[in-house]
């Protein structure tokens, strides 16, 4: 008879214990900022980038290290394996977190988010297409100025 009464003293114990963790727990987890507020996705989009978007670390329960992400409408979510996701990210798209439909990559050291179901393959394509696009910009800009600076010195010459 004694033995059920330990057994049950330990499960009583157990079962408080476990309470008693996961409220410190919620108690420590960081605050949500503004930007990070979760907000309705207006329609399914492609991938843009996410200035806000970022890792921060803390000391949570029992001063364990802990790495969260947050961007724009993602509050903070807790990232289990940061070191080889930040290794695996210099290669390819890593999916960060999920809010809803919308889901943030972290890729090449930036972050986008999405709301339209892309992959690994469709996130690389999106980001070496905005690439292109912005070195195209950057030439056609240097070819400008370059023919202007040439007009005037033949106006002036």
């Amino acid at each position: 008879m004694s033995g059920v009464v330990v057994g049950a003293v330990v499960l009583l114990a157990a079962v408080v214990a476990t309470g008693v963790v996961v409220v410190l727990r919620r108690r420590s987890w960081p605050e949500t900022p503004a930007f990070a507020r979760p907000r309705p996705a207006h329609s399914p989009g492609g991938l843009t980038a996410d200035p806000n978007a970022g890792f921060f670390t803390d000391r949570g329960f029992l001063f364990r290290k802990r790495h969260f992400f947050v961007g724009t409408g993602c509050p903070p979510t807790l990232v289990v394996d940061f070191p080889s996701l930040d290794v695996s990210q210099r290669e390819q798209p890593v999916r960060i977190a999920r809010q809803g439909i919308r889901v943030w990559w972290w890729f090449d050291g930036e972050f986008y988010r999405e709301a339209a179901g892309l992959g690994t393959d469709d996130v690389v394509a999106w980001v070496r297409e905005r690439d292109r696009r912005q070195r195209a910009r950057q030439e056609r800009a240097r070819l400008l100025a370059a023919a202007e600076e040439s007009l005037r010195k033949r106006d002036n010459g």
